[in-house]
């Protein structure tokens, strides 16, 4: 006779129904690309005798999957369910790198692979969702001639979204990276003039 075993069986099988009665639907995840608006084409790639590309650093806050959103005044969140495809600093390098290119009209290449005596680097700061319901980029670049600090610029802009949504936030997020890249590669063009 187990009369005991009864009641601890059916309290284990009411707390398992109570439990998958609570689960609800799973959410599904958002993944997001940040790639360059270069059209990609098979061809020989020739390295820009002028400009490089030096380091591209990422505050560590930014170099997650989770977009991130400002929540309250010095605090943020950063999303469960809309994430970038891939990790951001080597999503930002890779970008900057092509879109730079694109304003020189020119092939830049990393530092390692380039003799070219105007040097960039880059430091992305910040890159959230503000409390207005902005994304926001500020960042730094400075180039260098024959390693040595030539000229040194900041970048800080917000873009209002076009609608609500994380979609929103990564299409404003990315429109604002374009811009960086295009002042980048502006500086530059004006570096090597000034010669």
């Amino acid at each position: 006779m187990n009369t005991g075993i009864q009641p601890l069986k059916l309290l284990s099988i009411a707390l398992g129904l109570l439990l998958v009665g609570c689960s609800g639907t799973p959410v599904d995840t958002h993944y997001y690309l940040l790639r360059s608006e270069v059209p990609e084409q098979s061809r020989g790639l020739t390295p820009s005798s002028r400009f490089a590309m030096g380091s591209v650093n990422v505050a560590p806050y930014i170099d997650q999957s989770g977009l991130i959103l400002e929540v309250s005044p010095g605090q943020i969140r950063p999303a469960r369910h809309h994430q970038w495809a891939e990790p951001m600093a080597g999503a930002l390098n890779h970008l900057l790198l092509l879109e730079v290119s694109r304003t020189v009209k020119e092939d830049v290449f990393p530092q390692a692979a380039s003799d070219a005596a105007l040097v960039y680097s880059v430091r992305i700061d910040q890159l959230h969702g503000t409390l207005d319901g902005d994304a926001l980029l500020v960042a730094y670049w400075w180039i260098r001639r024959d390693n040595q600090e030539f000229v040194s610029y900041q970048f800080a802009e917000t873009r209002a979204l076009a609608r609500d949504g994380y979609a929103a936030l990564a299409e404003a997020q990315k429109a604002l990276l374009l811009e960086l890249a295009q002042r980048i590669g502006e500086s530059l063009l004006a570096a090597d003039a000034a010669g």
